[in-house]
C-alpha cells in the first residue's frame, strides 16, 4: 500500500536527494537533516517505528520523533538517515529497503530543511536503543494513525505573518500519554495522506 502510494505520487526512490552530497551551503533549501520512517508488517498490519528522544538532549528533548538527525558535511542525506537510525536504535542499514521519499520539509523559522525517507523492513526489527539519545521505542500501527478523531491540526501565528505555520498532532493508544506532533507530525501526516488516496485492493 505504501509502496504503491509513493509510486503513484512520483516519490519512489531517493528523488531530489539522489545519492550525492546535500545542497551547497549557499542554497536556500539546504537539507541539513534526514529522518527515516521505517515500516514493517506484524500480524497483517503495517507498523511505524517511532522514538521518544532522551530528556537530556539539547534539541526537542522528550519529543516523539522519527529516527534521524543532522547530515554531516559532504554526507548524502540518505546515508545520514541510515547512520542516525543505526546510532539511535541499532537499526541495521542492510535490513532497510528505501521505498521512497517525501518532499523536503522546512523547519519553522529556519532556512534549512529535512529530508524524509520512507523505508520497509523485512521483519520486525531487533533494536538496541542508545540510552543517551532515546528513552523509548514505539511500534505504532498505521491503522491507529488513520483512525477517526486521533489527528488534528492547528495554525500557529497570524495568517498574514511569516511565522504562521501548520502544526499536526496525533494522539493514539500505542503512544500512551505521548503526543506525536511538530515536524514529525507533518511527515507522518503527509505520508498518511498519500496512503489514504490509494484504493485498497
Amino acid at each position: 500500500m505504501v509502496r504503491r502510494a509513493l509510486a503513484a505520487a512520483g516519490l519512489s526512490g531517493t528523488g531530489p536527494y539522489g545519492t550525492g552530497a546535500p545542497s551547497a551551503p549557499s542554497a536556500a533549501t539546504l537539507v541539513d537533516a534526514a529522518v527515516l520512517a521505517a515500516l514493517f508488517e506484524q500480524d497483517g498490519e503495517a507498523m511505524l517505528v517511532l522514538i521518544r528522544r532522551a530528556a537530556a538532549l539539547e534539541r526537542d528533548p522528550g519529543h516523539v520523533a522519527l529516527p534521524g538527525g543532522r547530515v554531516e558535511p559532504g554526507e548524502p542525506a540518505l546515508a545520514a538517515a541510515l547512520r542516525e537510525a543505526h546510532e539511535e536504535i541499532g537499526l541495521d542499514p542492510a535490513a532497510v529497503e528505501v521505498l521512497g521519499h517525501l518532499p523536503p520539509m522546512r523547519r519553522h523559522s529556519a532556512a534549512h530543511q529535512i529530508a524524509p525517507f520512507i523505508a520497509a523492513l523485512e521483519d520486525r526489527p531487533h533494536l538496541a536503543p542508545s540510552p543517551e539519545e532515546v528513552e523509548a521505542v514505539f511500534e505504532v500501527p498505521l491503522f491507529e494513525l488513520l483512525a477517526d478523531g486521533v489527528a488534528w491540526e492547528e495554525h500557529w501565528g497570524e495568517d498574514a505573518a511569516p511565522e504562521a505555520h501548520r502544526v499536526c498532532f496525533f494522539a493514539v493508544p500505542s503512544l500512551g500519554d505521548d503526543l506525536l506532533w511538530g515536524l514529525t507530525g507533518r511527515v507522518v501526516w503527509e505520508l498518511l495522506e498519500l496512503v489514504a488516496t490509494v484504493p485498497h485492493r
